[in-house]
């Protein structure tokens, strides 16, 4: 990956209720740009959404555990 390339990525950042360290994500643009849009949303539901990483892989987020999301 170039350092362009690392500067489009964006990462997820999640703090869970019963971890006190954030857990950080580097998803794939795409992926990213679908999250955005709704993160709100996905977050107030609970829902478990599958996420597409930077290196190919996913990543399944269960939100109901999650007490706040961002991207950084």
């Amino acid at each position: 990956m170039t350092s362009s390339e690392a500067r489009k990525t964006r990462t997820l950042v999640l703090h869970l209720a019963a971890n006190p360290n954030p857990i950080s994500i580097r998803l794939a643009p795409d992926a990213a740009a679908d999250l955005e849009s709704r993160l709100v949303q996905v977050v107030r539901n609970g829902h478990t959404h599958a996420v597409a990483t930077v290196d190919g892989h996913e990543f399944v987020v269960n939100f109901a555990h999650v007490v706040a999301a961002h991207f950084a």
